[in-house]
């Protein structure tokens, strides 16, 4: 499962964005309604005025609705929502914003003919778009981008005020004011929605990640590496792909914390935790289980002499001396193997790395040894 080991900021970053763009695509009822709502009041104007540039209005408002909906739909069938890289993001983010500024458009261009003319109805009928367009975009979810509905709500309401300052009648101009000081409102509404969301959405991968991570070393956790055990086993197993389970247990790692105390022994689990996530491959995961003890999952592992030689390259790593304030430090770690499908599967093939890494530790300090039901495989290192 890759990621679980650990997550630069700007990666980070870039998952939380991703995750606010298809927050975005959720504002189906949303779009849908004020689409549908723009179309409608384009119509019934240009049926009561029958100008031709209200016409025009009208079939660019057809148009609009299409590539709104459109691509909502086209979101969804690309599966964005399930898989979405922060190149695409940032894609789907842009053409939504410039779905979302075509809508404001056509809201401006029938502010500014209504208010050109004399028919109060379309004049309200305009007015109501302009305000569900800023409440509805500045309290939805459509908040988490704050640049589209600041754009969006920037252009409908500095049209709708124009068109009321230019009117000669001073009721108009009164509240063409009135609509630009909305304007700041509207903008701090939308940046507070947007930090808010923001700050919510860190909180919960902040929580998750610390849910499935091991405080001292920033490890994955048991419950976590479990959990990535039972996806691989179910994907490779489906791919008919082989991968080993290597079970770590430090050797000597209680005499350290007897004679140092614990807070060197902690130094020295962030020491050896580094190492261990430094001598994988990418794509491979290795866990903080519990104590002293650690868990690789290597995957794919194409032949028993992979696991064999990562084994070494951590058993080598690891019996490196350590120095913690001043002092040197050295420990080992005894390592089981067992491969899937030949020992198992999921925790069935934990339980077997286990045992090797148990019987590697009765055989004597940094060795490893390979788990087969059958015996089949040599058991020295």
């Amino acid at each position: 499962m890759p990621g679980l080991n650990s997550i630069p900021s700007p990666l980070r970053s870039e998952r939380i964005h991703t995750d606010l763009v298809r927050l975005l695509y959720t504002a189906l009822p949303q779009v849908t309604s004020v689409t549908i709502g723009v179309v409608v009041g384009a119509w019934l104007m240009a049926w009561r005025t029958g100008s031709g540039w209200d016409w025009l209005l009208a079939w660019l408002s057809m148009v609009m609705a299409v590539i709104r909906l459109g691509l909502l739909a086209a979101f969804y069938q690309s599966r964005a929502d399930k898989d979405l890289s922060p190149a695409a993001a940032r894609r789907w983010e842009c053409a939504y914003g410039a779905g979302s500024l075509l809508m404001a458009a056509v809201i401006a261009g029938m502010s500014l003919r209504a208010l050109s003319g004399a028919d109060a109805g379309v004049q309200l009928l305009c007015l109501g778009l302009t305000m569900a367009t800023c409440a509805g975009q500045s309290s939805t979810r459509v908040a988490c981008r704050a640049w589209i509905p600041i754009s969006t709500g920037s252009v409908v309401l500095v049209a709708f005020a124009a068109g009321c300052l230019l009117h000669p009648d001073t009721s108009y101009q009164i509240v063409g004011g009135l609509l630009l000081l909305y304007g700041y409102s509207h903008i701090e509404a939308c940046r507070h929605g947007a930090q808010t969301i923001v700050a919510l959405h860190r909180a919960q991968r902040s929580l998750a990640r610390r849910a499935a991570h091991d405080d001292l070393t920033g490890l994955p956790n048991r419950a976590a590496f479990r959990e990535c055990l039972s996806k691989a086993s179910e994907h490779l197993t489906r791919q008919r792909q082989k991968y080993a389970v290597l079970a770590l247990d430090l050797d000597g790692f209680k005499h350290v914390n007897d004679a140092y105390g614990h807070a060197m022994g902690d130094e020295l689990l962030r020491q050896i935790a580094h190492r261990m996530r430094h001598a994988l491959r990418e794509g491979d995961v290795v866990a903080r289980l519990g104590g002293d003890e650690f868990a690789v999952l290597q995957m794919p592992a194409t032949e028993r002499e992979a696991a064999v030689r990562l084994a070494e390259r951590l058993i080598a790593e690891v019996s490196v001396p350590y120095c913690i304030e001043g002092r040197s430090i050295g420990i080992n770690v005894s390592v089981g193997i067992a491969l899937a499908p030949e020992c198992g599967d999921g925790e069935a093939l934990l339980r077997a790395a286990d045992e090797a890494s148990y019987e590697a530790k009765r055989a004597g300090k940094g060795l490893y040894r390979l788990a087969s039901p059958s015996r089949q495989w040599p058991l020295t290192a």
